[in-house]
């Protein structure tokens, strides 16, 4: 048994890996800096020491995990997570081995362990969150590219000056709405007020999903998937998919040659993701 994490923007994820399933779920909000953000880990880590016998801890990280210095290398919106030697710090602390993978790539990871999946090669796997990440899937393989930044789709410059990760995160179009509207709105209201009839909120919505539905078409023409799996909080919107959809039938008329049209779809295991594919990730690494 193993305990695995997920470190998010805004909240981080526990639960107890056991046997393939998730027993024993927490959570917290992601403190602002990394002396709290480690005393909250350490915390939930010796709270569940204290009632199993763990073997190891597998984390699910914003960033690119270098098993070198043990830092989590690149960018993300927890900026202090890319400073301490991450890994050395469990390690010496717990006595345990740990592990850690991009955030993306573990949602990638659980995904191709399901069961609906078995049959597909090549995949794409699209993370909608406060920003935009993903998985390159080759053969079964994650892809991680020359410099291990495959996959990082957010910093795509979708209109030739902003990145994927803004114009296509819900989160950053409830703070666009918050400032013109003067209010502070979540992206969940946004969307019920735009099902409301509020004439901003539909236009914000409708430009999120356009904007989406612009990066998937380019990611089908760069890579040609078998299928684009998207993941991520969004993915709790049932309409999803529908409403991409319709964006993209408006899409597939710019181009001249536009033959396949991309199968989308919601990925299976919600925000339980990142957590199941940080256990897969942390037994591929010790061999089991």
């Amino acid at each position: 048994m193993i305990i695995s994490i997920d470190i998010g923007g805004s909240s981080v994820k526990t639960a107890l890996w056991n046997n393939k399933k998730l027993e024993n779920k927490k959570s917290f909000s992601s403190p602002d800096n990394w002396f709290d953000m480690k005393k909250e880990l350490f915390r939930i880590i010796y709270e569940y020491k204290k009632i199993e016998n763990i073997e190891g801890i597998a984390f699910s990280v914003p960033g690119i995990p270098n098993y070198d210095t043990g830092k989590i290398d690149g960018a993300s919106s927890l900026r202090y997570i890319h400073n301490p030697e991450f890994l050395t710090i469990f390690e010496d602390e717990f006595k345990i081995p740990v592990t850690f993978e991009n955030d993306a790539n573990c949602a990638c990871i659980a995904e191709i362990n399901h069961e609906s999946l078995k049959d597909k090669r090549d995949m794409v796997f699209v993370v909608i969150g406060t920003g935009i990440g993903g998985s390159i899937v080759y053969n079964r393989k994650i892809q991680e590219g020359s410099h291990s930044f495959a996959g990082e789709f957010g910093m795509m410059l979708i209109d030739g000056r902003n990145e994927w990760a803004i114009l296509g995160s819900a989160v950053h179009m409830a703070e666009k709405v918050s400032e013109i509207k003067n209010m502070q709105l979540s992206g969940e209201e946004v969307f019920n007020l735009a099902d409301s009839g509020d004439e901003i909120c539909k236009k914000a919505v409708e430009e999120l999903f356009h904007y989406l539905a612009l990066g998937i078409y380019n990611l089908q023409y760069i890579i040609d998937p078998e299928i684009i799996v998207l993941g991520g909080g969004i993915t709790a919107k049932e309409d999803l998919v529908d409403n991409i959809e319709k964006e993209m039938d408006k899409i597939m008329q710019y181009g001249q040659r536009s033959p396949l049209y991309p199968d989308i779809r919601k990925a299976n295991y919600g925000n339980d993701a990142n957590l199941i594919g940080a256990g897969y990730h942390f037994y591929e690494m010790n061999g089991n």
